[in-house]
């Protein structure tokens, strides 16, 4: 049982973020910083892809035979679809027949002609003998770059999907900001910004917030504005006008030439660069 004292800090400490904590300087708004998480990895550009490149080429260069016999019955489709792949794969420098050491056991053959062998005897990916199979299901692989992408969408959640989007939206003031509202009595931070968001963006959003502290804060006039971090999990904003007239889901760098410069540095620290 907790004595009295211990109650009491526990309770002050409950109240920590709530709205009486700034009532002597003025009046208190928490903001939801939402945010969409990158849906793919970024390509990697410059050194990263030379290095990425090189490591490729070190686990070719240490990779065991592949057993294409046990895998493949000689002559069949799979087999030659698979021999015109690993050909693709040796036009890259990093998967050069000749850099490929011989193998043992291969005394009776050129060095050459034994390294272009193992150039065809290698491979990453192992396909069955099931391509004329009509019920084969194979992987398509989709573009980067979204129609949403190609149209300039930005109310779009489809677009830059290797990168970190932002949820904005334009007031009735007409300047755009995150999603905000006011905190009342003894209401919490992110209490209040989950309502303020709510209020702002409609109910078809499912919404992690991260945590019950302010991330950030921006003191503007007479009010203080708190900013508390969530991500989006599923659903799509719909604005309540004429609260919220517009809204954007943007990155960061995008996001610099919208806000206004005394809300932008208050947050930028704040805020993803993927």
């Amino acid at each position: 049982m907790l004595c009295r004292n211990s109650r009491v800090r526990l309770a002050a400490g409950a109240r920590m973020f709530s709205a009486s904590r700034a009532a002597a300087g003025g009046a208190v708004r928490a903001a939801v910083i939402l945010q969409r998480d990158p849906i793919v990895i970024q390509q990697s550009k410059g050194f990263e892809a030379a290095a990425d490149r090189y490591f490729a080429w070190l686990e070719y260069m240490s990779a065991e035979r592949f057993p294409r016999e046990f895998f493949f019955k000689k002559g069949s489709t799979a087999e030659k679809k698979w021999t015109e792949l690993e050909a693709g794969r040796a036009a890259e420098w990093h998967f050069a027949p000749a850099a490929k050491p011989t193998r043992k056991g291969d005394k009776g053959k050129a060095a050459a002609a034994a390294a272009a062998e193992e150039a065809a005897d290698d491979a990453a990916v192992v396909e069955d003998d099931l391509t004329s199979s009509t019920s084969e299901q194979r992987i398509e692989v989709q573009p980067r770059e979204t129609a949403a992408d190609a149209a300039g969408d930005v109310q779009s959640l489809e677009r830059k999907l290797d990168r970190t989007l932002y949820l904005v939206v334009k007031d009735s003031s007409g300047q755009w900001c995150f999603p905000h509202g006011d905190v009342g009595g003894e209401e919490l931070l992110h209490d209040a910004a989950r309502r303020g968001l709510r209020e702002a963006c409609g109910g078809a959003m499912s919404v992690w917030t991260v945590g019950r502290g302010p991330v950030s804060h921006h003191r503007a006039g007479d009010h203080t504005l708190f900013f508390v971090k969530a991500h989006i999990l599923a659903g799509q904003v719909r604005p309540a006008a004429p609260r919220v007239s517009e809204y954007k889901w943007i990155t960061k760098e995008e996001m610099e030439s919208v806000l206004p410069g005394g809300y932008w540095a208050s947050v930028k620290d704040a805020l993803s660069s993927v």
